[in-house]
């Protein structure tokens, strides 16, 4: 438990922080705005280019490890639009990309955090390796989703989709880091450590904003998205990614980081995201703040599980 501890009460911590600067008006309601733009256009793309850009696969069971997250990536995504379907009428295409979102990213800090604690600097690289197969594809199938609900409703619109994933900063970060990776080419040590040290803003910022937009009586507003996007993070990603590693074959080490990777709360960039395509970032708030919190409960029971 002291493990989860410190990994999730760091995220607690800076999402309070937002909150009470907010209630207070430490800082002028216009700063959260810019620091939303500033995270979504500069400091995530450049955590994501330092992250993918210097990882080297060697001998791992990278194949498998591929397979297994990137299939239930898709199937969470499945599930998540499959339920909404026959329920637009309930839900409109602002608060789908919300439940979408909350049941297809997942918390980068906290499940590197868990790995390293629990499987030592194997684990962490393993897991960093998963992670790095997996942002792509989420932001690709994340912009789509809001290209699609938010500004076209049930009309698919693949010229305004594909211009909306070519200048997406999220998916420009994730080609310039996979495709420096894919060469061989190395980022000079200078401009690696500009981007490093760039990137590690990005986390608190993004969390002390989803706790300015906080408001409590949003829990009761936005339930359906809260509770649907729940049971798929917490109960039926586990449960995908703990099968797909068992048929492929992964076992041990890398099957548990493979689990561990779907079974913690979404990403705090969702809410960022969120803010900047136009989506229900106030559910978008919610769904963050509470899944985190449910986490120091499921967490411990898919560790003893896995582990």
């Amino acid at each position: 438990m002291i493990i989860i501890s410190n990994a999730l009460i760091p995220v607690l911590a800076l999402i309070l922080t937002g909150f009470l600067i907010q209630r207070t008006n430490f800082l002028a309601p216009a700063f959260w705005p810019s620091a939303e733009k500033l995270t979504y256009f500069l400091l995530m793309p450049a955590t994501l280019i330092h992250s993918l850009a210097g990882k080297q696969i060697g001998a791992l069971p990278w194949l498998k490890i591929l397979l297994t997250v990137e299939g239930a990536i898709l199937a969470s995504a499945l599930l998540v639009t499959l339920w909404w379907l026959p329920n637009r009428s309930r839900m409109d295409g602002p608060a789908f990309t919300s439940l979408f979102q909350g049941g297809v990213r997942f918390n980068t800090f906290v499940a590197l955090a868990l790995a390293e604690n629990l499987f030592g600097s194997e684990g962490l690289f393993l897991a960093a390796l998963g992670a790095g197969f997996m942002i792509m594809l989420i932001n690709v199938l994340c912009v789509s989703v809001f290209s699609v609900a938010v500004n076209h409703g049930a009309r698919i619109d693949l010229k305004r989709l594909g211009s909306d994933l070519l200048r997406n900063p999220l998916i420009i970060g994730c080609v310039i880091g996979v495709g420096l990776n894919a060469s061989g080419l190395k980022l000079p040590v200078a401009i690696d450590g500009v981007l490093a040290l760039g990137g590690k803003a990005a986390f608190p910022v993004g969390l002390m904003a989803v706790g300015a937009a906080y408001r409590a009586g949003n829990l009761a507003l936005h339930w359906q998205p809260l509770m649907v996007s729940s049971c798929v993070q917490f109960l039926c990603k586990p449960l995908i990614a703990w099968w797909l590693a068992t048929t492929l074959g992964l076992s041990g080490m890398a099957m548990g980081v493979a689990v561990l990777l779907f079974s913690v709360p979404t990403a705090p960039s969702a809410y960022i995201l969120s803010r900047q395509m136009g989506g229900d970032h106030d559910s978008m708030a919610s769904i963050i703040t509470v899944q985190t919190c449910l986490s120091f409960v499921t967490l411990p029971l898919t560790i003893w599980l896995v582990t």
